[in-house]
């Protein structure tokens, strides 16, 4: 049986050989061609280094299983890349570049760019510390700007969102400052009035009532004054940080690796190998399915075994085809029999020798 089938396969090759070999042909070329249209792609590298002391409490976090924990180069990669999926983060890294200029061409050009650096750029960990921001273009300035661009907007972002604790304390204290310094005012208006009224006698001592209700208003006063200091103090503080938030996220965040501009293409003449390979490899691939497909579909009995094994018959003689020498000569023969050309050839013959008997 194995016989038979590597006798159909034989067969079903060099039937239609030329054929066969049309799809390696085919791709081979086109991957040349692929080869040869190929754009350049340039990478620029930068590696931002993320203190973990100052960030454990934001930045590192317990995964939902309990068991594995997520270092702070993995959150902040994690975290850029999810900003990366943001039109408002990717604007911003785009106004730094000079693909600003398309973004003046239209809806489709803004949609069109916000794409491409959305899937030229991206942020992987490389230890616990370090994070590697990475961009790719098919111009080298463009991706060295990717990176800076990327490396400072994930630093602002980082001091906006802290700032905005800060303002929205600073705001709160702000209002209950307000709020306290009028309670303050009122009370001590209160005392004030009262005091007015009950002037301390000239002769002994105020009375129980008058000395409780003093008693009563001064520490409705002392109250008032100290919510009014603590809040004071609160708003301070909510200053203090607010104004301290850049300098500690930049101490936070700081590049260790600057970018420089690409000098040389990503793609090696490796790469361009395995890729030409890749095609010729797929060419080969439809080949030997167009081969195996031939011999499956063909139902011809071309052989005594396909007799034996298909119609269970036993083979009583078999008539080999001639030779195909001995068919080429026996053509020819034929051929050199029946041209009229050897008869013209005869007379002419006859007919010069009679001129020269002449």
């Amino acid at each position: 049986m194995l016989r038979l089938a590597v006798l159909r396969l034989l067969e079903s090759y060099f039937r239609h050989r030329w054929l066969y070999l049309l799809p390696i042909v085919l791709l081979t070329i086109l991957g040349g061609v692929y080869i040869v249209t190929a754009k350049p792609e340039y990478r620029a590298r930068g590696v931002v280094y993320v203190q973990q002391e100052t960030l454990l409490s934001s930045l590192t976090a317990v995964a939902p299983d309990g068991f594995t924990w997520m270092t702070a180069a993995d959150a902040s990669a994690s975290q850029l890349n999810e900003l990366l999926q943001t039109d408002s983060f990717v604007r911003a890294i785009i106004m730094e570049t000079d693909l600003e200029e398309n973004m003046n061409m239209g809806r489709d050009a803004v949609v069109e760019t916000i794409l491409k650096v959305r899937e030229s750029v991206w942020a992987q960990s490389i230890g616990s510390n370090q994070m590697l921001i990475t961009a790719s273009s098919e111009n080298a300035e463009i991706a060295y700007q990717l990176v800076n661009a990327v490396v400072e907007n994930h630093i602002q972002w980082q001091v906006n969102a802290s700032r905005q604790d800060s303002v929205a304390a600073q705001e709160f204290f702000a209002d209950l400052i307000e709020k306290y310094q009028q309670d303050l005012e009122t009370t001590q208006q209160e005392l004030d009035d009262y005091l007015i009224l009950h002037p301390e006698p000239v002769r002994g001592d105020r009375p129980e009532t008058e000395v409780l209700a003093i008693s009563r208003l001064q520490s409705k006063v002392d109250l008032a004054t100290n919510r009014y200091s603590s809040a004071l103090d609160k708003e301070e503080e909510a200053r203090l940080a607010l104004a301290q938030t850049e300098s500690v996220i930049r101490q936070t965040y700081f590049l260790i690796d600057a970018p420089s501009l690409p000098e040389d293409t990503e793609t090696s003449k490796k790469d361009l190998a395995i890729t030409l390979a890749i095609f010729m490899v797929a060419g080969g691939v439809l080949s030997v399915i167009g081969v195996v497909g031939g011999a499956l579909i063909d139902r011809t009995f071309r052989f005594p075994s396909d007799v034996e094994h298909l119609l269970e018959l036993p083979v009583l003689t078999s008539i080999s085809a001639p030779p195909r020498e001995r068919r080429k000569r026996r053509k020819s023969k034929e051929a050199a029999v029946a041209k009229p050309a050897e008869v013209m050839d005869v007379d002419t013959a006859v007919e010069l020798k009679d001129r020269v008997a002449v």
